[in-house]
């Protein structure tokens, strides 16, 4: 039974259940009952949410204030950072896809540098290594050469989604908690 908003002579809005089988007819007004007919909109009732504010500082970095008219929001406004309101779900999706690439973006860079340091790392070891299989009997350097093949075939690290998201605003059930693997990773049901 559908909920419609009905406006009766005598200036009530009110809200009622309709049956299906009773349209386009409407109910008479639960306050006075007088004749009512239907309104989409009813005046005088506004619905606004509060917009989500994010501080932005001049190297670029952004600060999310628990309270947006609290202490730490007029703390960052005090150092000069900018005040960026999002109003619509619009706004915070596109700003979370912004913030998802830089986050993206910089964890790319952190893998590539581990992995830069891990390759100089087994290399040196590798070369301390080979030095010693000299001295090794054949099932020694047969292990050892196992155990380099096996440091071969290791996984290698991988960037990953930085997962910024606006709890109130996602609808997308993948980003909450309970749908991510151990590693973290995006399950597929």
């Amino acid at each position: 039974m559908p909920l419609i908003y009905v406006a009766c002579e005598a200036g009530h809005v009110e809200e009622v259940n309709r049956p299906i089988a009773d349209w386009p007819s409407t109910p008479p007004c639960p306050t006075c009952g007088l004749a009512t007919v239907q309104r989409h909109l009813p005046p005088k009732v506004a619905s606004s949410i509060d917009p989500v504010v994010i501080f932005q500082a001049p190297d670029g970095s952004f600060r999310f204030p628990g309270d947006p008219s609290g202490l730490s929001a007029a703390n960052y406004a005090r150092q000069g950072m900018t005040r960026i309101e999002l109003r619509s779900a619009v706004d915070v999706q596109r700003f979370s896809s912004h913030m998802n690439k830089r986050e993206l973006a910089l964890s790319h860079r952190k893998v590539e540098l581990r992995q830069q340091m891990r390759e100089q790392r087994e290399a040196h070891m590798r070369s301390n290594l080979r030095n010693a299989m000299s001295s090794m009997s054949a099932k020694g350097r047969d292990l050892a050469r196992e155990m380099m093949r096996r440091a071969d075939n290791e996984p290698r690290e991988r960037a990953r989604d930085g997962g910024f998201h606006v709890q109130a605003f996602e609808y997308n059930r993948s980003n909450r908690e309970e749908s991510r693997d151990a590693q973290g990773r995006r399950r597929r049901d």
